[in-house]
């Protein structure tokens, strides 16, 4: 009855994925210190975004996830007083 959700949605996560990827080493280190390209530092900002939206969509997804759970619960315990209460009329 309860299988494991999907990471990603793919109809919303499309977007996001596949976004530039930054130069590895020693430029990484020095974003902060803005010697970096426009262009490189455009693509940091974009790989910035696609990570809070991916951020975003997973805490989503989870919250999503608890609900689903907890009003399940709340479903068995309710089926689980009406059987009891069916059982103590016999």
């Amino acid at each position: 009855m309860n299988g494991p959700l999907p990471v990603l949605r793919p109809d919303r996560a499309t977007a996001a994925r596949g976004a530039l990827t930054a130069p590895r080493g020693s430029s990484a280190s020095s974003a902060s210190s803005g010697d970096l390209a426009p262009e490189q530092q455009s693509q940091i900002a974009a790989q910035h975004q696609a990570f809070d939206y991916e951020a975003a969509e997973r805490a989503e997804i989870e919250r999503e996830h608890e609900v689903l759970q907890a009003l399940l619960m709340a479903f068995l315990k309710n089926e689980d007083e009406i059987t009891k209460k069916w059982i103590a009329l016999i």
